[in-house]
């Protein structure tokens, strides 16, 4: 585990990216402001001395945007940043899943350049031969498309709910996704089964 984290430092250090450190507690609107009552579900949260709530982060995400809307304009862009730090989920345990883990996380902040996104695809790529894997596909996907086709079927104001539920395709697999898709936001199975011919 340790090589690995140190591989991924050298390769994001190489492409330029610097190190921040977020803290483990939140303020819980922080958190739940994600808008998802799985995420939510999941949180590790108590009232700390003060009578505050907080959670422990469940991804570095979060904590990266609430550290950016403090300090970008001391920071400037676009920003390069790179995390490497355990996360929390209140999940069952199961193979795959743990309550604490390691995310290696890395961004670009402050670019719509199509250039920062060819190298995420680098640093994605030179990551893993680094370490060692060699046999792999990197699947790109582009959000824009997925619009194009909520938007054709006349759900963009249902997109929210569609999303979360094609979020947990790994999870839960097709037919239970397709299922969740006409349960929680109302649309019949040809198109639920439209949006998921793109995943």
């Amino acid at each position: 585990r340790e090589a690995i984290m140190e591989t991924a430092r050298h390769v994001y250090r190489r492409y330029g990216f610097s190190p921040i450190d977020t803290p483990v507690l939140e303020y819980l609107e922080i958190l739940t402001g994600k808008g998802s009552d799985e995420t939510d579900r999941q949180l590790y949260h108590f009232e700390e001395n003060r009578g505050r709530q907080v959670g422990m982060r469940f991804d570095l995400t979060v904590p990266l945007a609430r550290f950016v809307a403090q300090h970008i304009n001391k920071l400037g862009t676009p920003f390069k940043r790179y995390h490497i730090a355990p996360v929390w989920r209140g999940e069952s345990p199961q193979a795959g899943r743990f309550r604490e883990f390691m995310q290696c996380d890395f961004d670009t902040i402050g670019t719509e350049s199509v250039v920062s996104d060819i190298e995420t695809a680098l640093v994605i790529h030179e990551l893993l031969v680094e370490i060692g894997i060699e046999n792999f596909q990197l699947r790109i996907n582009n959000r824009q498309i997925l619009n194009g086709v909520l938007d054709r079927l006349e759900l963009s104001d249902r997109s929210v709910p569609v999303l979360r539920s094609l979020d947990k395709l790994d999870k839960i697999g097709r037919d239970k996704v397709a299922e969740e898709m006409q349960q929680a936001a109302g649309i019949s199975l040809p198109q639920a089964k439209e949006v998921l011919a793109l995943a």
